[in-house]
């Protein structure tokens, strides 16, 4: 009972077993303890293996949960993204949707120009055609006011000739009344009002002529003038007849043009309203996302929680000593009393503990401090945890202030510590030190070795 009671201001040590001969009166009471015991081990371990396979889990969930969250976060991101571009892509579908509109009816508009334009030109060469028959009638009143003028022209000529004649005639019948003198007078009166009017004739006949050559000049000129309004015309109802052509063609194309529009029209209209539809959608993604985000959120502290708890779970029942406790303990023991690690020389002493962790994989980290903490080889470490950059640390350390060194050094059993999380391999593990003694004698450093508890487990 006091052994007992000893363990259990310590911890508690499951392997202990006790003796008794069963005739002795207190057999029974101690072989119920030591069946107790025994269930209560393998109870322990067993609990023990669940509880580290569990908590060996919670940081992959932390570290799952801190991944699925920040996937979540980058998801609820992307939605946004995408969301404020479904909104962009709406915006700018109505603009191209009014724009169309605008399109449409100034196309509308122009189409009506067009029209207008044809109409004009329509007029237009109605108009011209009646000019062109106005000037052909014109060319032909011309042409017959040229000839008539010619007409005159020899008209004068003859009265120039007759007035000339005339003129004879009225000289010859003076002369001949001047011979006759007194029954001539009044044959002389007659022929020499005769002569006056024979000059008076051919004074007007000579202006007529004159007019008459002015008056074929302007007719020439006239004539020229509307040869050229002619030939203008004619330029012109070319020119009318190409541009209606090319307006034709310009109408032509407009009625596609005007139905390809429409087209356009409808499905810009058709799309806004998928777009509107797939915008509502991704809001609906949107708030699934972001309660998505709070429940990986969630999802992330309860993992913390269950890590922190299996953690909890782990150093609780780590107060446990099984038969991994007795078996680490039996290596340390042997490790601090072999000579080669107690003689002081490094070379031999690190090549010493290797040896031993390959005897021994459940250790993960062996070393050796001097009296006073100082670390004084490098961290020897198995082989599964090569590529650890928190091991590296090692010669020169001070350790004078960790529970391991300070118990070690000042008891001759070993020490065994609490579980905790080691920080280079993430994994559970406690620290097993006692003093390294020369020749048996003097303490001349601490070793100290750290333990898988998982693998412990197994051994």
């Amino acid at each position: 009972m006091s052994e007992i009671e000893i363990m259990l201001e310590n911890t508690w040590d499951l392997t202990m077993t006790h003796s008794v001969k069963n005739e002795a009166p207190e057999a029974r009471a101690v072989n119920a303890f030591n069946s107790f015991f025994e269930k209560l081990h393998g109870t322990i371990t067993a609990l023990l293996r669940n509880i580290v396979a569990l908590a060996a889990l919670a940081p992959q969930l932390t570290a799952f949960s801190k991944t699925f969250r920040q996937l979540a976060d980058e998801q609820e991101t992307k939605v946004a993204d995408i969301a404020e571009a479904g909104d962009r892509i709406t915006l700018g579908i109505e603009d191209i949707s009014t724009s169309t509109s605008e399109l449409n009816q100034k196309f509308t508009a122009m189409k009506e120009d067009v029209e207008t334009a044809i109409n004009q030109g329509n007029l237009s060469m109605t108009g011209f055609n009646e000019i062109k028959s106005q000037v052909s009638i014109l060319v032909n009143t011309i042409q017959v006011l040229r000839e008539n003028s010619a007409s005159i022209g020899s008209i004068s000529d003859t009265i120039n000739s007759i007035s000339d004649e005339t003129n004879i005639l009225s000289l010859n019948a003076r002369i001949e009344a001047a011979r006759g003198q007194t029954d001539g007078k009044g044959f002389k009166v007659i022929a020499e009002e005769v002569g006056h009017l024979a000059k008076q004739s051919k004074a007007a006949t000579n202006d007529i002529k004159a007019r008459l050559e002015l008056l074929g000049k302007k007719i020439a000129a006239t004539i020229t003038a509307v040869e050229t309004v002619e030939q203008h015309v004619a330029t012109c109802e070319r020119q009318i007849l190409d541009a209606n052509m090319s307006l034709d063609h310009v109408y032509s194309q407009f009625i596609p043009l005007s139905k390809s529009l429409d087209t356009i029209s409808y499905a810009t209209q058709q799309q806004a309203q998928n777009i509107q539809w797939i915008t509502s959608n991704i809001d609906e993604i949107k708030a699934s996302a972001k309660n998505q985000t709070a429940d990986v959120s969630t999802i992330l502290t309860i993992a913390d929680h269950v890590a922190s708890a299996c953690d909890g779970m782990v150093t609780d029942a780590g107060g446990f000593h099984i038969s991994g406790h007795g078996s680490a303990k039996a290596a340390a023991l042997e490790m601090a009393s072999n000579k080669d690690i107690a003689s002081g020389e490094l070379n031999i002493r690190e090549k010493a503990l290797m040896t031993f962790l390959d005897r021994f994989p459940f250790i993960e980290l062996a070393y050796i401090t001097d009296t006073h903490g100082r670390q004084v080889t490098s961290n020897i470490y198995a082989k599964t945890l090569v590529g650890k950059t928190e091991l590296t640390k090692g010669i020169g350390c001070d350790w004078s202030g960790k529970e391991w060194f300070t118990k070690a050094l000042n008891n001759n059993a070993p020490f065994i510590s609490k579980v905790y999380r080691s920080s280079a391999t993430s994994e559970f593990c406690f620290t097993v030190s006692l003093p390294i003694r020369h020749a048996g004698e003097n303490i001349v450093g601490i070793l100290g070795i750290d333990v898988n508890f998982r693998d412990m487990l197994d051994i």
